[in-house]
């Protein structure tokens, strides 16, 4: 985030983007728009457990009925590389500052304090699904901080971005919705343009440009994420 120490290459990617707590969603819903859907109207399998104290939990504690989610099949093909992410994925709820990101030397997720109580569920609710998917890369020695690719067409995200905005489709989000999620403060909209012409290509064709050269990890530097 912007005036914020430089992040750990040890810990991996804070979902980008303003998520006011007061908000519904990154930076409200657009003017005129409809929030789609209320809180109150996701299914079970995106509805968040928020009695959580900080600490380590399983994935499943946070999502207790993630298994059901139809963003699995996207992130894992076989129901039983499904089963085996969500078992071993750790959620870390830790800190008042920040979002969601990887942290690669444990591994887990790790997750704002502040942002898991404040919060729009639907977002957390898709971060979630986009670090899950982070952590199925990292496993088959994907480098997600391969700098050798601007953010918006590094292979690794624009995979995690399309699972979490395909299953924001699915669950009603309009197109200005789905701008609103990918942008944040420190990308033009340009830049949110191509980041989302590289998801719906993605999505449309199923192929990820140039995955092969994200293996295997570069060095890392020590950095901070917040």
């Amino acid at each position: 985030m912007p005036g914020e120490a430089a992040p750990d290459r040890r810990v991996y990617n804070p979902v980008p983007g303003e998520r006011s707590p007061a908000g519904p969603r990154r930076g409200g819903p657009a003017h005129g728009a409809t929030e789609t859907p209320m809180p109150g109207s996701l299914p079970a399998f995106a509805r968040l457990d928020r009695s959580l104290v900080p600490g380590d939990h399983p994935f499943l504690a946070l999502l207790p009925g993630a298994a059901a989610s139809p963003a699995l099949a996207r992130i894992a093909a076989r129901p039983t590389a499904q089963a085996r992410l969500l078992d071993r994925a750790l959620v870390q709820i830790r800190g008042d500052r920040g979002y969601a990101f990887v942290d690669m030397e444990r591994p887990c997720i790790v997750l704002s304090e502040a942002y898991f109580r404040d919060g729009a569920e639907l977002d957390i609710y898709l971060d979630l699904l986009h670090e899950l998917t982070h952590l199925r890369q990292l496993e088959e020695g994907l480098d997600l901080w391969d700098e050798r690719f601007a953010y918006v067409d590094r292979p690794t995200e624009v995979e995690a971005y399309a699972v979490a905005i395909e299953e924001g489709r699915r669950l009603g989000m309009t197109d200005q919705e789905v701008v609103d999620h990918l942008s944040n403060p420190w990308m033009t909209a340009a830049e949110v343009k191509r980041l989302l012409r590289n998801v719906d290509a993605f999505l449309t064709d199923g192929v990820l440009p140039t995955t092969g050269e994200v293996t295997p990890p570069a060095p890392r530097r020590p950095r901070r994420p917040w």
